[in-house]
């Protein structure tokens, strides 16, 4: 089956073919754990692998098409893989568990664990994902109050998402459209498309379909709310999602549209102080749940980082004005109680 029986994804970007298997396996272990790769039995001569890879944010797609092949993947802390079939069919295995991917069956994710596949004639797109961006895009939407911990089993297997309801038909619809919409190289040399923030759309549906529980609050919102409302509110879904990154007032005025004297004064009436100062706020209540929970590379200075104060110091004067009590006090008492 040759390529022109198969249009690829990203068709305006330049294609890379493979004929060989090793090379491409050489290729591929520069951003996945490749422990088995090659051809399947009896179509060793005709290999061909054509890719063509786009950037979204710090998301790095690749879309393809492949005659068949089979190998596993090993364990990958952190990093989840996306795979999404436009043409073609596939089977994989996880933890004894066998998946058949397939046009009802259109989505593999898994989330770092190590999984074989064996594909068929091919065409889709593949992608890694950070595990932890999933989870706090998935908290953010979730609304004020929800920890990211709470969407800890919904992100913890590898499967197949089966597109048998008319909801997640068009989540899965929606996802292959924000793909659609990063093949536009001139827009890509402008910049554009890193100021539409496709990344974001991409986490956010991912989210959605790999979450049952984000469903029921969906189903539950007023059918009529305010549009000043609305903005407001996917304004602070925007920074919840976005904690780990500097926010600057000018990054709100653009999302928001509003001013920064009405940011100032939204913030206000609603939380009782500005916005910069309620997005420390938020940084400050993640920070300590994940020194309640570490895990064993954490350390003060690390998650001070990771939630983009300036400095240790810096996050432990600020913790202890907040909270009466050090970081590492609290990172000392999250150790304590964690399972031996």
């Amino acid at each position: 089956m040759g390529t022109d029986t198969q249009p690829l994804a990203f068709p305006s970007h330049i294609c890379h073919v493979d004929r060989d298997p090793q090379t491409l396996a050489a290729r591929l272990a520069q951003h996945y754990s490749i422990l088995d790769f090659g051809p399947r039995a009896g179509f060793e001569a005709n290999f061909l692998h054509c890719s063509r890879s786009c950037m979204a944010g710090e998301l790095l797609l690749s879309g393809g098409y492949t005659t068949p092949i089979s190998g596993t993947i090993g364990e990958q802390a952190g990093i989840g893989s996306i795979n999404l079939i436009f043409n073609g069919s596939g089977d994989y295995e996880a933890d004894g568990l066998k998946m058949g991917l397939n046009s009802s069956r259109p989505l593999f994710f898994s989330p770092g664990q190590e999984y074989h596949f064996a594909i068929n004639h091919y065409n889709g797109v593949v992608f890694h994902i950070n595990m932890d961006r999933l989870a706090r895009t998935a908290a953010a939407i979730g609304g004020l109050g929800i920890s990211e911990r709470r969407f800890a089993s919904d992100l913890s297997f590898t499967r197949v998402v089966y597109s048998v309801d008319l909801r997640r038909k068009r989540l899965l619809e929606i996802l292959r459209g924000a793909i659609r919409l990063l093949d536009h190289t001139g827009q890509e040399i402008n910049g554009d498309l890193q100021v539409l923030q496709i990344d974001d759309l991409i986490y956010r549906t991912l989210a959605l379909v790999l979450c049952p529980g984000l469903e029921q609050p969906a189903a539950q919102e007023p059918a009529a709310i305010g549009g000043k409302e609305r903005i407001f509110e996917e304004l602070l879904e925007w920074i919840r999602a976005h904690l780990h990154t500097p926010i600057t007032l000018t990054q709100l005025e653009q999302r928001s549209g509003y001013s920064r004297r009405t940011l100032q004064l939204v913030f206000s009436q609603r939380f009782g102080c500005g916005p910069i100062q309620w997005i420390r706020q938020q940084r400050l209540e993640q920070a300590r749940l994940d020194l309640l929970s570490p895990v064993p590379a954490d350390t003060v200075s690390s998650i001070a980082a990771r939630y983009s104060f300036s400095s240790p110091a810096v996050f432990s004067r600020d913790f202890h004005s907040r909270y009466g009590v050090t970081p590492s006090t609290f990172l000392r008492e999250g150790r304590r109680h964690q399972p031996s």
